[in-house]
């Protein structure tokens, strides 16, 4: 074992005299640009294996894990059978600035011998390709001799059957490499079934561990982890080696020979994982759930509980202390949520205080209120009573002691109610808040609804400001609606004037929704230019002079005499004629 050798994550940073000044000290600039030094590196770890053993093909690209296009498929031979990629990012030092890397793990299984290579291909970094080398693996037969196995991650966990939310131990050991080399591991990743780590209980050493039945020295990353998800998963562990020295290597001689401890640039980063590992994620039984459960898992016991003192005045404050003690670190203490009481304000205490501040509000009380808390036994599977228990308490009502110099005793008289009033006040039908009701939500969508509306409405006005023409085709569509009505009635009465009348104005409204003008300035040529040549100089164009001229005689002889001056009766059979036309002029609109 490598004695003296352990490393603690998580552990504060005391700075010494006048570091604070250190740490204004322009840093190491971190190169993030895609665009940049974009180098990749592909192989197979190991490089020669044999038939039904498994490698792993590692690619290696200094840019951002995002700025990087990936393929979802790689092309292999048919031999070689690539399972799902594992990926991760992390940031390493170049010389005066740090780079990131990202990198893509994929195991693969052979099931031939022979030299397999997987071709170069190309990936997308940024708006830049990047091409990524060929990289060859060489299988010997089955049951060969090869000089070494994949470099990969051990994952053991305490449990593999528990409850939601259980805290549990699981380690992540990485084997000595070649040459009995160790490494640190670096970003740990516990990947399926939403795992969390208690970043807080991290623990990192190098010690010699049993595997296989031979003691091999390793780095160990411990951690409590809790199941965030319900039901049966797959839990498996990804980290990158680094080195556990910034300058050279050391080697020490330890138990099972010397070890070399890498530092510096001879060691590489990694993406390491493990296999997978199944665990079952059982529900907590609610339906025993006992009063005042926040999430407590393990076993606690009530240790002392201390009241500041048990004489007090109305409004004076008083702590309560209390304390649960565990025999074991795989536990999970939620403190009890603080309860709610009309004769005292209770206020919890800050974080790790494990304190309860009382403030009674009446006189009349005798003891502080119980605290309901409980906690689920994960071994026993059940849960269990924590009530902090209530405290007996003396609360006086007097104030000062009546002794005191410069007391008045007319001013420490108890607060009386005024007495009754002389007549009533204003009547309610609630003594709910106007807040409250039903109808003061609508009420607040009043403005909303009104703001809406004028929104629409001047979105409307800009839109035919901008396009008049549908202002007039909308109005041409209504006139000439009513004057083919009266059209007709003329023709069922026999009303010669009244039908050449409502012809030519039906016509007009027509024009001079083209012309955008008063209907009463368009004259039968106006019409005619609407019309298509071949009806223009047809039945159509025809129709369209007879109309107009019988309405120009009319107006030739406004003032005189009408009794001989009417229409001819002939023009009525123009009717069917004048419904095509205006037929062909509403289609113009």
């Amino acid at each position: 074992m490598l004695a003296g050798l352990s490393l603690f994550a998580q552990q504060p940073t005391i700075l010494p005299p006048g570091a604070a000044s250190q740490l204004m000290i322009p840093q190491a600039k971190v190169e993030i640009s895609p665009e940049e030094n974009v180098s990749v590196t592909a192989e197979f770890d190991p490089p020669i294996v044999a038939a039904g053993q498994k490698a792993v093909y590692r690619v290696n690209v200094t840019a951002t894990q995002n700025s990087i296009l990936w393929p979802d498929v790689i092309a292999a031979p048919p031999e070689l059978k690539f399972s799902d990629a594992a990926r991760g990012q992390l940031t390493q030092p170049d010389g005066a600035r740090f780079q990131p890397l990202t990198a893509f793990a994929y195991e693969v299984a052979t099931t031939a011998s022979g030299q397999f290579t997987v071709p170069a291909f190309t990936v997308v970094v940024g708006e830049k390709k990047v091409e990524v080398p060929a990289a060859s693996l060489e299988v010997l037969a089955a049951n060969s001799v090869v000089p070494a196995n994949a470099r990969r991650l051990l994952l053991e966990l305490s449990q593999t059957n528990l409850y939601f939310g259980q805290p549990f131990s699981v380690r992540v050991i990485a084997p000595a490499g070649a040459g009995n080399s160790l490494a640190g591991l670096r970003d740990v990743q516990f990947n399926g079934g939403g795992i969390f780590a208690d970043k807080l209980s991290i623990r990192s050493s190098a010690s010699a561990v049993k595997i296989g039945g031979q003691l091999v020295q390793a780095f160990i990353y411990e951690a409590t982890v809790m199941p965030l998800t319900v039901g049966r998963c797959e839990v498996s562990a990804q980290a990158f080696t680094v080195p556990l020295f910034s300058a050279g290597q050391i080697t020490i001689t330890a138990g099972g020979g010397p070890v070399v401890i890498g530092g510096g640039a001879q060691v590489k980063a990694a993406l390491l994982t493990s296999e997978s590992t199944s665990l079952l994620v059982r529900p907590l039984p609610a339906e025993k759930e006992l009063p005042g459960f926040t999430g407590a898992m393990g076993k606690f016991s009530l240790e002392g509980v201390s009241l500041a003192t048990n004489r007090l005045h109305v409004g004076e404050p008083v702590r309560l202390k209390y304390n649960f003690i565990s025999g074991t670190n795989l536990v999970r203490f939620v403190p009890p949520s603080t309860p709610r009481s009309r004769q005292w304000q209770i206020i919890p205490g800050q974080p790790g205080e494990n304190v309860f501040t009382f403030i009674p509000l009446t006189d009349e009380v005798a003891n502080t209120p119980a605290i309901p808390f409980a906690a689920f036994d994960f071994v026993a599977g059940k849960f269990y009573d924590l009530t902090i228990p209530a405290q007996p308490v003396t609360v006086m009502n007097d104030g000062l002691p009546t002794q005191l110099a410069g007391w008045d005793a007319e001013k420490s008289a108890p607060l009386k109610l005024s007495g009754l009033a002389t007549a009533p006040g204003k009547s309610v039908s609630s003594l709910k808040p106007l807040q409250a009701q039903p109808w003061f939500i609508g009420l607040q969508l009043v403005p909303v609804i009104l703001l809406l509306l004028l929104w629409q409405w001047d979105q409307r006005r800009r839109f035919l400001e901008a396009h008049p023409e549908v202002v007039w085709r909308r109005w041409a569509k209504k006139e000439l609606k009513r004057e083919r009505s009266l059209m007709r009635i003329a023709v069922e009465c026999k009303d010669v004037r009244c039908f050449v009348n409502s012809a030519a104005d039906a016509m007009q409204v027509v024009a001079a929704a083209h012309y955008r003008t008063n209907k009463r300035t368009m004259v039968g040529l106006d019409v005619l230019n609407l019309l298509r040549p071949q009806d223009r100089n047809g039945l159509s164009g025809d129709a369209v002079r007879t109309i107009f001229a019988a309405v120009d005689v009319r107006y030739k002889n406004r003032g005189k005499a009408d009794a001989g001056i009417s229409p001819s009766e002939e023009l009525l059979a123009l009717a069917p004629e004048v419904e095509a036309l205006l037929v062909k002029l509403e289609e113009t609109l």
